[in-house]
């Protein structure tokens, strides 16, 4: 039992993982920088969209609950925190599969689980100071982002989004996870960039989805990812559901890693490596 228990009780192989990943990703911050360019065009289309879409209406209009200057907030807000946590681990456990490099990890002592959540807290952490901080103030200077109107909004925003980034990462451990029963899962995993786009509320906000799609995606973890730390920001829910919300992200974060585990155990009862 404590060969069992061991790999989850000792941290410090864990934060050496965050700290590897983190280092690992300064080789490669050049393609941040040129990112910073890319998110401002993203954001550029979609002010300009939104822009056309409220012109028709009278200042201080709301379509779907949002004001123009909440639009402009909510998308420029949501791709600086979707740069934030964003995750590939998913792709990366599909390259081990598919490449039979996987074998070299079963033989280290530790959870294979904590370890890619490690590895994406360490991107993370990265893409935080080179990316979503670069990107945030350029946004700020260009778009008149609005500030929450309390600073309680601000401190559930960030906790809000750090538990969405911990839900995508235990979602993409799920699907990465496919990829010792399908083999190759590039399919799945371009599907799941464009599906989590629209349903975690990225793109468009929950508002504008018809009443029983708003109550199907209630139920599933998506919104937890995008919409919900954007909602709290803006102010979209009353004070008074501020922690029940974010104890709602809690629970999807632990009942997808448990599922994760679980899936982790059939994974390794039907492991065939290829290559190696």
């Amino acid at each position: 039992m404590n060969a069992l228990v061991a790999p989850y009780f000792s941290f410090a192989p864990y934060f050496s993982f965050a700290r590897c990943a983190f280092l690992k990703m300064l080789a490669y911050r050049l393609r941040y920088y040129t990112g910073i360019f890319t998110y401002l065009i993203f954001v550029s289309v979609y002010h300009y969209i939104w822009k056309a879409v409220y012109s028709s209406q009278p200042e201080g209009a709301l379509i779907g609950g949002f004001t123009f200057s909440e639009m402009v907030t909510y998308v420029a807000l949501g791709w600086i925190a979707r740069s934030f946590y964003f995750s590939n681990i998913d792709s990366d456990i599909d390259d081990l599969v598919r490449s039979g490099r996987i074998s070299s990890f079963l033989l280290r002592p530790v959870s294979f689980q904590l370890l890619f959540y490690s590895q994406a807290f360490g991107e993370s952490l990265f893409r935080l100071f080179f990316f979503s901080l670069p990107v945030g103030a350029v946004l700020i200077l260009i778009y008149p982002i609005q500030l929450p109107s309390q600073s309680l909004h601000l401190f559930f925003f960030c906790l809000s989004s750090f538990l969405g980034f911990l839900v995508l990462v235990a979602l993409n451990f799920i699907i990465g996870l496919s990829a010792f029963f399908f083999h190759s899962i590039d399919g799945i995993i371009r599907a799941k960039h464009n599906f989590l786009m629209l349903l975690s509320g990225l793109l468009l906000p929950m508002s504008f989805f018809p009443e029983g799609v708003r109550t199907v995606l209630g139920w599933l973890p998506f919104q937890a990812i995008s919409y919900v730390p954007l909602a709290v920001y803006l102010g979209k829910y009353p004070d008074s559901e501020l922690v029940s919300v974010v104890v709602q992200q809690l629970v999807w974060f632990v009942g997808l890693s448990f599922l994760g585990q679980f899936m982790w155990r059939r994974a390794m009862a039907s492991l065939t490596v290829q290559g190696g």
